[in-house]
């Protein structure tokens, strides 16, 4: 347990309390601006709440495509995939704190954080929109392209990654939030932990 909380501390520091830390003061010394407005640009905000909402429903259908149509497990529980740490853990206390902690700390919030808050929220501010969304996308799909190492045999999640890169990209950079994409990006990753955590005790 205090393994993994460490992994996710260390997780957020690297993807976002670095990043965020030369963010701030690249824009709190060059260009004079507050600890609020720095914070907004970043997208730490509420935003246009109803692209927050679209964010709810987008996960909401995603949960139930999970629970309709599971991922196989065999990869999933593969050594060096992210969910194998879940598997054998049935569904109690133990396993839901992990993946919250894994699905809404480690990943969903320092990713969404960096890729889009930090990364999106900056290219739609210098480039077209649809360049900036499509250019943030791509730049979200290189290190998730190190799941054909794991798991090649389930290349077609690349397509679904870049898909959903698309769709938290229009959120963040119409609601100015990275809450929308927070949410459907948690929501993944949690419902995918706590499947292979109930599927796999026997």
């Amino acid at each position: 347990m205090s393994a993994a909380i460490l992994s996710a501390l260390l997780n957020l520091l690297i993807l976002a309390g670095f990043p965020f830390l030369i963010y701030f003061v690249y824009h709190w010394w060059r260009k004079q601006r507050s600890t609020g407005e720095i914070a907004q640009r970043a997208g730490l905000r509420l935003g246009k709440l109803e692209f927050a909402g679209y964010g709810l429903a987008a996960a909401l259908v995603v949960v139930f495509a999970l629970v309709v149509w599971p991922p196989p497990l065999e990869p999933m529980t593969r050594e060096g995939s992210a969910q194998r740490a879940f598997a054998g853990l049935g569904f109690g206390v133990r396993s839901i704190f992990l993946a919250l902690l894994y699905g809404v700390i480690k990943t969903g919030f320092a990713e969404e954080f960096l890729f889009r808050g930090l990364i999106a929220g900056s290219l739609s501010r210098r480039l077209p929109i649809l360049w900036a969304n499509l250019l943030q996308a791509l730049i979200f799909l290189l290190p998730h392209m190190l799941l054909l190492w794991i798991m090649p045999e389930l290349w077609g999640l690349l397509l679904l990654i870049f898909g959903f890169a698309l769709f938290a990209g229009w959120l963040r950079i119409r609601s100015g939030s990275i809450l929308g994409p927070w949410l459907i990006h948690a929501v993944v990753n949690v419902t995918t932990c706590l499947s292979v955590a109930i599927r796999t005790t026997g």
